[in-house]
């Protein structure tokens, strides 16, 4: 090939990416895969709320960080961080007419799996295991911190976070 021809067709090779770019044609489409989950102003779990999103909402991802993902919510034209475990690259669809949309998985279970411990390898751990008594871990599993709080707790502790910064 010339040299010439191999300059135009970088050229339009890169003209094409920067126009894919410029429309957001890049940006990958994920679904919520959990009832309810929220998107936040930095990625942590006490990030402000910026917007709530519903099982099955389709979210544009511009970016990830850790296991975090920056997205937008084309539904409100909101923009924030949630975490990973949220989302799914499957296309999910709510049950018409549910008060409660349909999961597969809790997000409690979500979490758990992120740990590799999964309600089957619980199921399995307590057979094998009947002496321990797992109450203080079933009420610790219950405890819902307050965002706020947390967020308080961190500055007067002088803590820094490890992901998404100070708070």
């Amino acid at each position: 090939m010339k040299p010439m021809k191999k300059m135009t067709t970088a050229f339009l090779i890169m003209a094409a990416a920067a126009v894919s770019f410029a429309t957001g044609a890049w940006a990958k489409e994920m679904t919520v895969q959990v009832n309810m989950t929220q998107l936040r102003a930095t990625p942590a779990y006490y990030g402000a709320v910026v917007a709530t999103v519903d099982y099955a909402a389709r979210l544009q991802i511009l970016e990830t960080k850790g296991s975090w993902a920056k997205a937008t919510d084309p539904k409100n034209n909101k923009t924030g961080w949630l975490h990973l475990s949220a989302l799914t690259s499957k296309r999910l669809t709510p049950k018409a007419g549910a008060k409660s949309a349909p999961t597969s998985v809790s997000t409690g279970e979500l979490s758990a799996a992120e740990k590799g411990f999964t309600e089957q390898i619980e199921k399995d751990y307590r057979q094998k295991n009947r002496t321990i008594d797992f109450t203080w871990v079933d009420r610790m599993e219950q405890i819902n911190i307050n965002p706020q709080k947390s967020v308080a707790f961190l500055k007067d502790g002088q803590l820094i976070a490890t992901e998404g910064g100070r708070p």
